[in-house]
C-alpha cells in the first residue's frame, strides 16, 4: 500500500520511518524545506530537553548511521534540533521526500464528498492529491494519507471573538505573528520602539523576556484577555525548570513595572496615528482604553488549515478544529499540563474518510497542550492499528 505523508516535520518524519520499517511505499510532501516550520522558529530555545523531543526509533536509526547526538538533557533551539536530529533523519530516506511541494487539495478518485457516506466502498478508490512544485501542478495517488502538516503558518487573529480586528489587514506589515527573531536585523525594528504584545502563553513570555533583554529601551505593553495580575500561569513544582524560569521571569517583569500589563482587555480596532498605530482596547465591562504603539507582536497561537481536506469526509471538533474523536478526551484534560496529558489511541485519530488520519499538532487543532512525544506515540498507534486491520482482512 502507498502512503502519502503531508508534512516533513518531526511527526511526518517519524511516520515515514515507521512506514518504511513496516514495508509500506511512502512519499512525503513538504511545502518548503525539510521541517520548514521548525526552520522558521529556529531562533526559539525549547524548554523541553532534547531527549523528550526524540523517539526510540529515530535515536536507533541515527546511532546506526554513526550520528553524534546531543545529550538527552540539552535544551536546544529549533535550529539546533533541526540540524542535529531532523535533517540527519531525513537524509536516510531522501528519495521519498518531495521538498517545496505543496499539497493544495485531497480528494478521492471517482468519488465526490457526498458519495458513499459511511460505506466501506468509499475506501476502495485511491486518494488524489493535487500538488504544486517548481515544475507546476500534478496529481499523485495514495491508498492512505497521513496529514502531519501541523498548524504553524496559520496564526490566530487579534480581534475579539477570534476574528480579524478592524485595521488588522491594513497594518499587516507592522504586525509580527509569533516570536520575532531578535538575533538578526529585525532587532532594529523593535529597539527603542513602543510595542504591543498580545497573548498569554509561553510564546508571549518568550517574546517579553527576549525584548526586555535584547531591546531594553523598548516600551512594552502586554495585553491579555483574562483578568489575572500574573500574565503567565506557573506550574507548581514544574518538572521543566526552563519553562518555570521563563514564566517566573515574564511575571517578574510585570511586577517590577518594566512591562505595562493590560489585563481583562481585547482589541477593538487599529487606527493610523501620525507615525504610529492607535489601538482601541475594551474590557469586559465595556470600558475603553487607547494605546499608541509602533509595532504589534501577536503571540496568539495558531489554527489548522482545513482547506486541503474540504472534499473528504473529515470530522473536526466545532470548538478546537482538531480531530473530532480526539477533541472530547482533550477537552476533558483542559487546563492540565501537557506533560500529564496522555496519548490517546488510533481510534481517536480516525475520520469517517477511510484511510485518512490527522496526526501531530493538527490533530489537537487549537488546543495548546501538544508534545512531540505525543505525536510519535500517535504514529505508533496508527501503524499498529493498520497492521491489525490488515491482519483481519
Amino acid at each position: 500500500m502507498k502512503i502519502a505523508i503531508v508534512g516533513a516535520g518531526p511527526v511526518g518524519l517519524e511516520a515515514a520511518m515507521t512506514a518504511l520499517e513496516r514495508g509500506y511505499e511512502v512519499c512525503i510532501y513538504e511545502r518548503g524545506e525539510i521541517a520548514e516550520a521548525v526552520r522558521q522558529w529556529g531562533h526559539v530555545r525549547m524548554f523541553s530537553p532534547f531527549g523528550m523531543n526524540t523517539s526510540p526509533l529515530g535515536i536507533a536509526r541515527l546511532h546506526l548511521d554513526g550520528i553524534k547526538l546531543p545529550q538527552p538533557e540539552t535544551l536546544l533551539t529549533g535550529a539546533e534540533f533541526r540540524e542535529s536530529y531532523l535533517l540527519p533523519l531525513a537524509r536516510s530516506f531522501t528519495k521519498y521526500l518531495c521538498e517545496n511541494c505543496r499539497v493544495l487539495a485531497i480528494g478521492r478518485s471517482r468519488r465526490l464528498k457526498r458519495d458513499f457516506i459511511a460505506d466501506p466502498e468509499r475506501g476502495a478508490a485511491p486518494f488524489r492529491l493535487l500538488l504544486r512544485d517548481n515544475e507546476g501542478e500534478r496529481i499523485a495517488l495514495a491508498d492512505i494519507v497521513l496529514d502531519c502538516s501541523g498548524t504553524f503558518g496559520q496564526p490566530n487573529h487579534l480581534g475579539e471573538g477570534g476574528i480579524p480586528v478592524p485595521g488588522e489587514a491594513a497594518f499587516s506589515e507592522r504586525i509580527h505573528y509569533g516570536v520575532p527573531d531578535l538575533t538578526g536585523g529585525s532587532l532594529e525594528r523593535f529597539a527603542g520602539r513602543r510595542i504591543l504584545l498580545v497573548g498569554a502563553g509561553h510564546s508571549a513570555a518568550t517574546v517579553v523576556c527576549d525584548l526586555s533583554c535584547r531591546a531594553p529601551k523598548a516600551g512594552i505593553v502586554w495585553l491579555i484577555r483574562d483578568p489575572r495580575s500574573a500574565p503567565v500561569a506557573e506550574v507548581p513544582n514544574d518538572p521543566l525548570p526552563a519553562r518555570s524560569a521563563l514564566a517566573a521571569e515574564a511575571n517578574r517583569l510585570v511586577r517590577e513595572n518594566r512591562v505595562q500589563l493590560l489585563c481583562d482587555a481585547s482589541i477593538d480596532s487599529l487606527r493610523p496615528g501620525r507615525r504610529d498605530i492607535e489601538v482601541r482596547c475594551e474590557n469586559s465591562d465595556g470600558q475603553t482604553n487607547m494605546v499608541t504603539v509602533d509595532e504589534i507582536v501577536a503571540a496568539t497561537g495558531y489554527r489548522p488549515d482545513l482547506t486541503m481536506t474540504r472534499e473528504l469526509q473529515v470530522q473536526t471538533c466545532w470548538a478546537t478544529e482538531g480531530t473530532y474523536s480526539l477533541a472530547a478526551p482533550l477537552l476533558g484534560e483542559a487546563g492540565a499540563d501537557c506533560l500529564t496529558t496522555p496519548a490517546f489511541g488510533a481510534e481517536t485519530l480516525l475520520h469517517p474518510e477511510p484511510g485518512f488520519f490527522t496526526l501531530g499538532m493538527k490533530s489537537y487543532g487549537r488546543a495548546p497542550n501538544f508534545l512531540l512525544r505525543t505525536g510519535y506515540e500517535q504514529v505508533a498507534s496508527v501503524f499498529d492499528w493498520l497492521g491489525q486491520k490488515a491482519g483481519t482482512t
